[in-house]
């Protein structure tokens, strides 16, 4: 380090009196001095001022940033303006950049022939960084606290708000919080004691609190808190952290609540898919949806056929329906808002709220649901919906597969061409029906028609032209009998009449009837003397005896061929049964 003696290199008065003040009075621990000549050359320096005699030799060097001044800045400014300088200058000590607050003093003898500035300085370099350290912790912990939480508060000895993040939370200012109570934003009431997070007694981690923000809507705020004490031991409030997780919650209430809907939709599925018989499907459909779902009753509906082979919401009927559901013209209400092409439909209709979707099964609507709450009730919500929808989806199938089913069973029990029953169906269909004639005591009749020359149409005009003739032959069956009567195609050229509740006399002028209305037939004819007519053989059952169907068929059946042996186009009545 450059020194000089007192009296040696031509030194003034002035720096020797200045050196001789450097040993005495400055020399400290973290003081140091430095000389400088007018020439910015280092006329005398204590060991600690090392640092600064090396940034006076490398004066042209700019401060490591703007919040240091240059040492030759300082000497120019006291030289320039006669008064101490002073600032904050950083100097390079090895690897290490220390700081010092620096002064600088003019000296000079009296008759000025000679310039001599005294730099004064004071280490401040482990000031300076723990300032700095505590400004940047702060800083640090301010943005941490900023990122992962909602805001930081704390409450005084009355549980009020005495301070709370500037940012201001909860969609309110900071003027709307500080001095109210914590509690009037709450939108859940808290239990009290030491686990109430904002008034706590000891430290409390992650307490879920919901709150209300300012538009009304609920968040939920997970609350971590220390108790403060004073000198005393006294309790004075609390300060802690909160931090928003109520997209977390609503996000695990949503899954929640799918995983509920998930397992009764199942179990509805499961117990209306798992029954045997087919035709009591949709009646435990409408059981399980009206149980599970949480409502007074329910209607299943199924579509109709429309006249061009679709279907539409408009041809909706109940096919099933179970507990208290809303009148006939309620229903009709619910099934033209379908039609009007809403697919689900939430009204009110009298003392029900109702709550409706269609079914679907590839884009057609194959049927309904339709549920029916008292107003009184609580409404429906977003899980009701959304269960429907599900379930409608569902149901659909199960219309699709009862449909087919129906439709297999069709095919079994009719013939392909005409449609009617066929022999087996009409037999399975006279069993029935005679148990219970039997049981009420009442007859019927039993009229077997075969066609007589049918052969020849085939054979002149082609099977088509004979499929119109039988086809003819049912228009004229169906028109002359009665709704609850059997009409059946037995085979080939044979067809078959059963009449409930009717004697002889009814039967033969039954029969009289459709030998007269076969008169549409002779466009049919294959000629002269062959022309297509019917003839007809009536058994009367007996409920009285034990004649079983084929006895009955076969009576029937030969009064038939006597008919035709004796001439073709007339009846003939069977004897009754011995």
């Amino acid at each position: 380090m450059p020194q000089a003696p007192d009296s040696d290199r031509g030194t003034t008065t002035a720096s020797v009196e200045a050196v001789r003040i450097a040993r005495t009075c400055l020399a400290g621990e973290d003081v140091c001095v430095l000389l400088v000549g007018h020439d910015d050359r280092c006329l005398f320096a204590t060991p600690l001022a090392a640092p600064l005699a090396a940034a006076l030799a490398a004066l042209d060097t700019p401060p490591p940033s703007a919040e240091y001044a240059g040492l030759g800045a300082l000497l120019a400014q006291m030289r320039r303006t006669g008064r101490a300088a002073a600032g904050t200058v950083a100097a390079a000590d090895g690897r290490l950049t220390r700081i010092f607050d620096v002064t600088v003093l003019p000296a000079a003898d009296a008759d000025r022939a000679a310039d001599v500035a005294m730099i004064v300085g004071r280490d401040v370099t482990l000031a300076t960084s723990m300032r700095r350290t505590l400004v940047e912790s702060r800083q640090r912990y301010k943005d941490l606290v900023e990122v992962s939480a909602a805001f930081a508060w704390e409450t005084n000895v009355e549980g009020t708000l005495v301070f709370v993040s500037p940012q201001g939370v909860l969609g309110y200012g900071v003027d709307e919080l500080v001095g109210r109570q914590p509690e009037s934003f709450l939108a859940e009431p808290l239990d009290g004691g030491s686990l109430h997070p904002f008034t706590t007694r000891e430290p409390t981690a992650d307490v879920e609190v919901w709150m209300r923000r300012a538009d009304g809507s609920a968040v939920c705020l997970l609350v971590s808190a220390v108790p403060l004490y004073d000198d005393a031991g006294r309790w004075t409030g609390a300060r802690g952290v909160c931090r928003d997780i109520t997209d977390v919650r609503e996000r695990d209430i949503a899954i929640a609540r799918s995983r509920n809907r998930e397992r009764l939709l199942s179990f509805i599925v499961r117990s209306f898919r798992d029954e045997v018989d087919p035709e009591n499907m949709l009646t435990i459909a409408a059981a399980t949806v009206a149980q599970g779902v949480g409502v007074s009753g329910c209607n299943v509906l199924r579509a109709r056929p429309g006249e061009a082979g679709g279907k539409t919401a408009a041809e909706l009927a109940a096919a099933a329906n179970f507990g208290r559901v809303g009148a006939a013209a309620d229903l009709r209400e619910v099934i033209a808002t379908f039609a009007a092409g809403h697919d689900i439909v939430e009204t009110v209709i009298g003392k029900w709220n109702v709550l409706a979707a269609v079914t679907r099964y590839r884009q057609e609507i194959n049927g309904g649901i339709v549920l029916w709450r008292e107003l009184s009730r609580v409404p429906y919500d977003e899980d009701d919906r959304i269960l429907l929808s599900d379930l409608s989806a569902q149901v659909g199938i199960a219309i699709e597969q009862i449909s087919n089913h129906e439709h297999i069973l069709a095919l079994s029990r009719t013939d392909a061409l005409t449609g009617l029953f066929n022999r087996r169906a009409f037999i399975e269909e006279l069993e029935r029906r005679t148990q219970r004639l039997r049981h009420d005591g009442r007859t019927a009749a039993l009229l077997y028609v075969d066609l007589d020359n049918f052969k020849m149409v085939n054979d002149l005009f082609g099977h088509k032209r004979g499929d119109d003739a039988l086809m003819e032959i049912k228009r004229l069956l169906q028109s002359a009998t009665r709704p609850s009567d059997l009409v059946a195609r037995l085979g080939g050229d044979e067809f078959a009449v059963w009449m409930d509740g009717v004697d002889e006399t009814v039967a033969v002028a039954k029969a009289e009837g459709l030998l007269t209305a076969s008169g549409t037939l002779e466009s049919f004819s294959g000629g002269i003397g062959r022309s297509l007519s019917m003839s007809i053989g009536i058994a009367i059952y007996d409920p009285g005896s034990d004649e079983s169907i084929d006895a009955l068929l076969s009576r029937a059946d030969g009064a038939m061929y006597q008919t035709k042996h004796s001439g073709k186009g007339s009846y003939r009545v069977a004897p009754a049964t011995m």
